[in-house]
């Protein structure tokens, strides 16, 4: 219903900020990172997700679009709704969370604050299930071996890119240029994401 809210952030309190737009104050919901990116006084852009519950509704918010795809895929996750995601994002970068899946490495996920083992696993597991489900296999582009991939280590990379949302034919050409200036899958992913913003 509403994608973002461009206005001025005029109250920030723990878990939420207030931007004024024409005159409205809109309430939004945000997670600590977001929260801790912007300042009182700030003109801003929030990208936003409305949330429709039975005891009524509320809006939440995200620095960038990065963010808010990692929300997205969040609440796709059994038993991840609205409020644990924004929770596991106060506790971990998109970024970070994205590097997690493509590594399988739910012990990154795990040290989030009420996040256990388990549900740590589960999350990567079913992220990375729906990121080949959903974007399969694409031919190659540039500097791939013909069958979608990179190779190299940069695999990792384009499936952490494709957690965050981006179209896996996108982040195959952002890792394969990213992969000529830096070596490491999370410095490759950090410099994808440069290039691709």
């Amino acid at each position: 219903m509403f994608s973002y809210i461009r206005g001025k952030i005029t109250d920030k309190e723990a878990g939420r900020i207030t931007v004024e737009n024409n005159g409205i104050g809109y309430e939004i919901f945000v997670s600590s990172n977001t929260l801790a990116y912007f300042n009182r006084g700030d003109e801003a852009l929030i990208y936003t997700y409305f949330q429709v519950k039975q005891d009524g509704a509320a809006l939440l918010g995200f620095q960038n679009k990065e963010e808010k795809n990692m929300f997205s895929r969040l609440i796709t996750v059994n038993g991840i709704g609205p409020k644990n995601a924004l929770a596991i994002l106060s506790g971990i970068t998109p970024c970070d969370l994205a590097f997690a899946v493509a590594k399988n490495d739910p012990a990154l996920l795990a040290k989030v604050k009420g996040i256990g083992k388990k549900t740590a696993a589960r999350i990567v597991l079913e992220l990375k299930e729906k990121i080949v489900l959903e974007d399969g296999e694409v031919a190659g582009g540039a500097g791939s071996d013909g069958n979608g991939n990179l190779g190299g280590g940069t695999d990792d990379a384009v499936v952490a890119l494709q957690a965050l949302g981006f179209a896996r034919a996108d982040a195959l050409k952002a890792v394969g240029k990213a992969a000529a200036l830096v070596s490491g899958t999370e410095n490759i992913i950090r410099a994808a994401l440069k290039l691709m913003n």
